[in-house]
């Protein structure tokens, strides 16, 4: 009950005066200083003082002293301070109150998580960095997927010691959701700042609340948490605080966050790989010390999503709690399984509930998404679904795919990414997150026409490839969008498509050097040729996957699957396929030693090119038949076939034949001792690779970069070349370039006085060519490695070396046979036989003059030396 004055209370004639001077309501001034008209009567009416705030506030207002306003305080004009009623005291302080002893606790503050905070130190730094600028930058807003974090991040920054020090007079939260109670969460507030029963009963919306709650914190330091909001309108409800307080809103919808918090939106990102180990070690560090591959998996499963790392991380702690090795292994076979890792629960109490979620729906992660899949339109939802049919993140896809696959308007798209669960990935291209995906593709399958999705990819990708299948920094881009069709049309038996577009986007594999996935998809083609019957398409086929063999150095199967594709487009009398197989199988056969078979292959299938005109196929065996004949010794000849191949290629600007081209034109003028013009080609032809970021030509061109620095002497250099070239073709798993660059990388090594690395290489070369079988590879690699032997002195050696160079070649390769004997030579000297040193150096000089090899003139001098 109030107390009643001692005295009657003495009007405050001069500062109604006032205010009627100025033809001002009490509602006027009430608006302008910032209160209640109610607190304005009785101060007039001399019930209560107004405090030193409000007194400045009316001196500026009135422009007179507080003496001319009679606001001194005076023990005759008013009663003392202890006999004001208790409603009066908190009504006329509410506006500026002093400030508070003891700082206000929100109950509804969340507590701390048992587990720490993992991988938000910078978050957490930057985010009080901007609550304790003030201003407008102090309203900050965190949005991101749903459980990334938003929420367990706001309750670390309303328990952190700095944030409570700051915000001394308290912090107020309210958790809002997709249907918050404003009026109920607001009134809450009102409670506990100090409003009374009176004044709230008079509230009666949602402005007159927020108002009276900015009234009653005044200039207090309070921090003010607006926990998922899921509208603006909700969200700016609760932006009541005065100039010392701060606002920290999260929210799924990045629009809200940028509406609200302007230039303090703060995205929060999904935890990466070490940090998401972190946390699941944390939470089960049983399971995940002994089962580190498995708990990997797990972590690039969901996207180092918090929430799902902390939901399987509780679920596998409790699994180990009984120490049954089997339960720990059913756990993690469970939690392997997507359907299953959305669907592990929480049970959680009336305090610890998720804002999101009402109390009769567990915590999960299937709960948590189903909330925002609720709210969409069934347009929405039904575009929503269909984009799943694309791979996860970090895989992107474009906006013109997205459309085609979701049937929609852009429109649609533009609502997924306002609400948070797409996500833009540049201009016009996409990203779903994996475990938001997961999510996806399971309501799509539950969907009546669950296959129309995948079927309207499979189509685009058909279309996509036949504009773009020589654009290979378009084909880069969706690879992964491609496979996934490829993967689709298989599934669903899509045999026409499947075939088309595995025709079409081989040739990429190849020159990415993805073999393994190339023989996959040409498998199937050729399966499903076969059952359409389709004899084109079968040849096609044949051609590309023995390319494929090819390329991995296993060319007797290559060589079988160009013979029965030969033999196929001889029965259909297709003259263009004809002479595609005359040229892999000139190039095959040649490698497999068979070199009159080789050049008759050859020959055939130029004839046959130039008979039809076709440009591409006449370059391409030129290309490969100077490559033979240069490797014979036949260095006119070769230089003729290029040079024609190359003024074709570069006619048609075919960059990934030209690269090739200029790779052989480069080991031609090597062969010739003319290192420097070989370089020069090099360098041309790398600069061309890499432009179309061809793997298999960049390591093949590194490697010969490499070899032409090594014969100008400049080690240094060569071997920044060849390691990069290694590196490149070890990626790829290409055997025949490792080999190479192994051994050019032995010869430098060996150059720069590094014998013992130089042999490993050398004998790795070895072992790879020996594997491929193409005599002349592994004639190179003998050389190298019997010269490294000749230094070392291991005369033995080196005379067995040789000798099996000299025995492993056809007649055929005159230079390298040549270089077998200089080797012998050198080795019967070291072994005292002068006689039998300088016959086989002169034989192999008068080899080596004759087709004007490079090295006739080291065996010159060396044969001088001797004498």
């Amino acid at each position: 009950m109030d107390h009643i004055p001692s005295t009657e209370p003495q009007p405050r004639l001069k500062l109604t005066e006032a205010r009627m001077a100025r033809s001002l309501s009490q509602q006027d001034v009430a608006e302008q200083i910032g209160t209640t008209h109610v607190n304005v009567s009785r101060w007039e009416r001399g019930i209560t003082r107004p405090n030193p705030y409000f007194r400045r506030k009316l001196c500026q207002l009135f422009g007179l002293t507080a003496q001319e306003l009679d606001l001194v305080p005076s023990a005759s004009s008013e009663p003392p301070a202890t006999t004001t009623s208790n409603i009066d005291e908190v009504e006329s302080s509410a506006e500026e109150p002093p400030t508070p002893t003891t700082a206000i606790v929100d109950p509804s503050v969340p507590l701390l998580p048992a587990i720490r905070l993992v991988g938000r130190d910078e978050e957490l730094a930057d985010i009080k960095r901007r609550l304790f600028t003030g201003g407008n930058v102090a309203l900050t807003a965190l949005n991101g997927l749903p459980g990334v974090g938003k929420t367990t991040l706001s309750i670390a920054l309303a328990h952190d010691r700095e944030v409570r020090t700051h915000f001394r007079d308290g912090i107020l939260w309210a958790g809002l959701g997709p249907k918050p109670n404003i009026l109920g969460l607001l009134s809450r507030w009102g409670t506990l700042l100090g409003i009374s029963a009176t004044e709230m009963a008079s509230l009666s919306d949602v402005h007159a609340w927020a108002r009276a709650i900015h009234n009653a914190i005044g200039t207090r330091y309070m921090l003010l948490v607006i926990d998922d909001a899921w509208s603006t309108e909700a969200a700016l409800a609760f932006k009541v605080g005065g100039s010392n307080c701060a606002h920290l809103l999260t929210t799924r919808y990045p629009e809200i966050a940028s509406f609200i918090a302007l230039d303090g939106a703060k995205k929060i990102q999904a935890l990466n790989d070490e940090e998401s180990m972190t946390l699941l070690r944390l939470l089960a560090p049983g399971v995940v010390d002994r089962e580190v591959q498995k708990a990997q998996d797990l972590v690039h499963a969901v996207g180092g999503l918090p929430l799902a790392l902390t939901l399987m991380g509780n679920y596998l702690r409790k699994q180990t709690y009984s120490g049954q090795t089997r339960r720990i292994t059913a756990a993690l076979e469970r939690l392997s399984n997507a359907e299953e890792r959305l669907q592990i629960q929480e049970p959680h109490g009336p305090v610890e509930s998720h804002p999101s979620l009402t109390s009769d729906i567990q915590l999960s992660l299937h709960s948590v998404i189903s909330v925002t899949d609720q709210q969409l339109s069934p347009a929405t939802r039904s575009a929503f679904y269909a984009l799943s049919v694309f791979p996860a993140r970090p895989n992107t896809f474009s906006e013109e795919a997205a459309l085609a696959v979701a049937a929609c308007e852009v429109d649609i798209l533009d609502t997924l990414i306002d609400i948070g669960i797409l996500e833009s990935s540049g201009a016009s291209r996409y990203t779903l997150h994996q475990t938001i995906r997961d999510y996806t593709y399971l309501q799509l399958q539950r969907a009546p026409e669950h296959d129309v999705a995948q079927r309207r990819l499979v189509a685009y990708t058909c279309a996509f490839l036949a504009e773009h299948s020589s654009d290979y920094e378009q084909l880069e881009l969706e690879s992964p969008t491609i496979l996934t069709a490829l993967e689709q049309a298989h599934r669903l038996a899509m045999l026409p498509e499947l075939i088309q577009a595995t025709i079409a986007f081989t040739p990429y594999l190849q020159l990415r050097g993805l073999y393994a996935q190339a023989e996959q998809h040409l498998q199937r083609a050729q399966e499903a040729a076969l059952t359409l019957n389709d004899q084109r398409a079968l040849s096609t086929l044949l051609l590309y996957t023995g390319q494929v063999l090819h390329q991995q150095g296993k060319f007797a199967q290559a060589e079988d699957i160009f013979q029965q594709g030969l033999t196929l487009a001889r029965e259909h009398n297709d003259l263009e396929q004809i002479s595609a197989f005359l040229n892999d199988l000139g190039w095959v056969t040649w490698k497999l030693g068979n070199n009159a078979q080789s050049e008759e292959y050859l020959q055939e299938g130029l004839a046959i090119a130039r008979k039809i005109d076709n440009k591409k196929r006449i370059s391409g065996i030129l290309r490969v038949l100077g490559s033979v004949k240069d490797l014979r010794g036949e260095y006119i000849e070769a230089m003729a076939c290029l040079s024609e191949s190359l003024t074709i290629a570069r006619q048609m600007q075919d960059h990934e034949l030209a690269c090739i081209i200029l790779m052989n034109l480069g080991v031609n003028a090597g062969q010739q001792g003319n290192d420097s013009q070989a370089k020069t080609y090099f360098i041309e032809g790398l600069e061309l690779a890499r432009q179309i970021r061809h793997h298999e030509r960049t390591s093949a061109l590194l490697a010969n970069l490499g070899a032409a620095e090594m014969e100008m002497g400049n080690y240094a250099q060569a071997k920044i070349y060849l390691k990069e070239g290694l590196e490149v073709a070890r990626k790829i798993e290409h055997r025949e370039w490792t080999s190479i660059l192994l051994m050019n990388l032995g010869f430098t090594t060996s150059k720069q006085g590094d014998y013992q690395q130089a042999e490993a290489y050398l004998k790795e070369s070895l072992i790879l060519s020996r594997q491929i079988g193409i005599p002349q590879m592994t004639a190179h690699a003998l050389n190298e490695y019997g010269k490294l032997l000749l230094i070392e002195e291991q005369e033995q050696a080196a005379e067995k070396t040789f000798a099996e160079m000299l025995n492993i070649l056809p007649e055929e390769a005159l230079d390298l046979k040549a270089l077998a004997r200089f080797g012998l030579a050198q080795v019967a000297f070291m072994q005292g036989d002068q006689s039998k040193a300088q016959d086989l150096a002169e034989q192999s000089l008068n080899v080596l003059k004759q087709i004007g090899h490079g090295n006739a003139e080291e065996v010159r001098k060396w044969l001088s030396s001797i004498k």
